[in-house]
């Protein structure tokens, strides 16, 4: 994914069904729109968004695009294998850059749905000309341009039929949504970071079982909900032969966590190759101070030589 410029108009903050939404899910609908390609489309990867998006915050990105999606501001779907995510209305509401890529996300075939922006956009034409997408009218401000028109409009309906409902029909209560805690929510911040950084460097996902959840959740315990995820992606970027070979292999990270963490707090990599570096180095240190006490005791003047 790359960030692009794009507009945000009035008519977004006084739209009542998005306020439907919470405050994170709103703000992750604005930052969908810098990652989408110039059609409006996206991979549908809720944990790249995460990491893009929320890197630190704690927050359902699968539950948020849920919520969009029933809604009607986004759509969900695969197409030629790629899980992919559409914008709705997107190209009368953006004006990409005529340089900007093509998107290379296939397309859906889908109806036409309404203009979740409606009349609070200022798109539709006027007497005199139209509105380009980032313009701004007097329109959107409107509180009546936002209300959406009734699906059903002078229709007969067709009467009720008076049959008994049957006695052995058991009505199930949805179940409340179960809310994450705060260490599950770290877990999961934490495999995703390293997911990212695993899928950048190697082009594929890493294994995920029982071990590798059991192996997450300590390395939690040991560096902390906020530095974990961040230790995490750093790891994957280190260039040490021994973890090159084992392709930054989780274990590893878990096994040396308190080092890696080290080399992330200090911005240094220490491999092989720097590691016998600062052997030597230190060697020479340790040979000029023995030599200059040589010296200072009446040694060898030569000490140095």
């Amino acid at each position: 994914m790359m960030a692009r410029s794009r507009n945000i108009k009035p008519g977004f903050f006084s739209n009542e069904h998005l306020a439907e939404l919470d405050f994170a899910t709103r703000l992750l609908f604005i930052g969908m729109w810098t990652e989408a390609d110039r059609e409006g489309r996206l991979e549908d990867r809720p944990r790249r968004l995460k990491m893009a998006l929320f890197p630190a915050d704690n927050v359902d990105i699968e539950l948020m695009l849920n919520g969009l999606q029933n809604f009607g501001f986004i759509r969900r779907y695969v197409a030629n294998g790629c899980r992919a995510i559409q914008i709705v209305n997107w190209s009368k509401h953006q004006n990409p850059h005529v340089k900007e890529a093509q998107s290379t996300i296939p397309a859906e075939v889908f109806e036409p749905v309404q203009d979740w922006y409606e009349e609070s956009t200022g798109q539709a034409p006027c007497e005199y000309g139209s509105f380009p997408a980032d313009s701004l009218s007097l329109d959107s401000l409107s509180s009546d341009s936002l209300i959406p028109a009734s699906p059903i409009e002078d229709q007969n309906l067709l009467p009720v039929a008076g049959a008994q409902a049957a006695s052995n029909v058991k009505v199930l209560k949805p179940k409340a949504a179960r809310q994450k805690t705060d260490v599950q929510i770290a877990n999961a911040n934490t495999w995703d970071a390293y997911t990212i950084a695993y899928l950048d460097r190697y082009g594929v996902e890493p294994v995920r079982n029982a071990k590798v959840n059991a192996q997450i959740a300590q390395l939690v315990q040991r560096l902390g909900a906020d530095e974990a995820p961040q230790v995490a992606m750093f790891y994957v970027t280190v260039n040490d032969s021994f973890f090159i070979r084992a392709s930054h292999e989780l274990g590893l990270l878990v096994a040396r966590a308190e080092g890696i963490r080290t080399q992330w707090l200090t911005g240094r990599q220490v491999n092989a190759v720097t590691a016998r570096q600062m052997e030597n180095t230190q060697a020479n240190i340790n040979a000029a101070q023995e030599a200059g006490r040589n010296i200072r005791e009446g040694g060898s003047r030569n000490a140095f030589l």
